[in-house]
């Protein structure tokens, strides 16, 4: 709710390279992929909300906006997997809020993991629009944040559900703060530190991990990619399953997102993911402002430390234009 207001705020053309929420994705973008030029920047944020706003609308389709030559490779992927439960892997990208819909069309039986929060936002609807479905797969929804997701999510698998799972979604247990609790996984130029929970279930319990994300092709038209599934060996060490599954999938994030960027909600919020933050006596990467403001007041965010500072107004004007004359200078 929040972002859809900060994202209504920078309807203005002038407004849009200024807002609260541009700047956390500008710092969000310049720690992950510093090799981007900034001047692009105003124009992936831009195609980003619009990323999310049909991301939103697909949900609302009655009629599933996909090609059928998609829904054909969906299909047949399906059935490949069909008759194994286990973990569907994804991320907030491209059309990723039809992939539930499409996978019970195809009578799969599918429990999402989802925050409570979207569970309160969405929940009704999405159980509303699964009963007008008719022979469709069952639908079950786990709520991330509760105490009991685990046995829920073993309850759903043991009565033959498919358990979709938003890699991305920094939900559930929280990690120690010494990180003994999270795995180290490299995404582009940073390290972040995911939840090992779902490698330690997949590794006890023979657990499949079935990654598919959704993107964009070269017409803007919507398709899957699925990969191989990653099967546990119960000679390897969980210490070294853990470590593969998981830079696995966010290797296969970094390619759908290397193309186009825009698809990735998660530019949005990663900075709220933990993260492997840098020795004392290491480099410090070279810092960048952005200026931003919230109604009537004025702040600087410096990245990628993510801190802010408040400013006057005519500080901000000349950051501002300053950043317009070297986007100006480098097109």
């Amino acid at each position: 709710m929040i972002m859809d207001f900060l994202e209504r705020s920078t309807a203005s053309e002038s407004d849009v390279a200024t807002s609260w929420l541009y700047a956390l994705f500008a710092a969000n973008l310049y720690r992950f992929c510093p090799h981007i030029e900034t001047s692009n920047y105003p124009d992936i944020y831009r195609r980003l909300v619009m990323s999310r706003y049909r991301a939103s609308d697909d949900q609302l389709s009655k009629v599933l906006p996909v090609k059928q030559e998609v829904l054909a490779g969906l299909t047949s992927y399906i059935g490949q997997i069909k008759d194994r439960p286990g973990i569907l892997a994804t991320f907030h990208t491209g059309s990723y809020r039809l992939l539930n819909r499409v996978m019970c069309i195809q009578g799969l039986q599918v429990a999402i993991i989802m925050s409570n929060e979207i569970i309160a936002e969405q929940g009704e609807y999405l159980l509303a629009q699964h009963a007008k479905m008719g022979n469709a797969g069952a639908l079950q929804l786990i709520d991330a944040d509760a105490s009991n997701c685990l046995i829920k999510l073993l309850g759903a698998l043991r009565n033959g559900f498919h358990v979709l799972v938003y890699m991305d979604g920094n939900h559930g247990a929280i990690p120690a703060k010494d990180g003994t609790e999270g795995e180290q996984v490299q995404f582009f130029n940073c390290d972040l530190l995911v939840r090992k929970g779902l490698a330690i279930l997949s590794h006890k319990l023979n657990i499949p991990i079935y990654p598919i994300l959704s993107s964009l092709d070269d017409n803007d038209d919507t398709f899957y990619k699925s990969y191989p599934t990653i099967l546990p060996n119960s000679e390897e060490p969980l210490e070294y399953y853990t470590s593969r599954m998981f830079q696995t999938l966010y290797q296969h994030l970094q390619e759908v997102v290397s193309p186009r960027p825009e698809i990735w909600e998660g530019w949005l919020y990663v900075h709220t993911m933990p993260g492997k933050r840098e020795g004392g006596n290491k480099r410090r990467r070279n810092q960048s402002y952005w200026p931003c403001r919230v109604g009537t007041r004025y702040y600087m965010m410096i990245s990628p430390r993510y801190t802010c500072q408040e400013i006057g107004k005519l500080s901000f004007l000349w950051m501002d234009s300053w950043k317009r004359l070297i986007r100006l200078m480098k097109s």
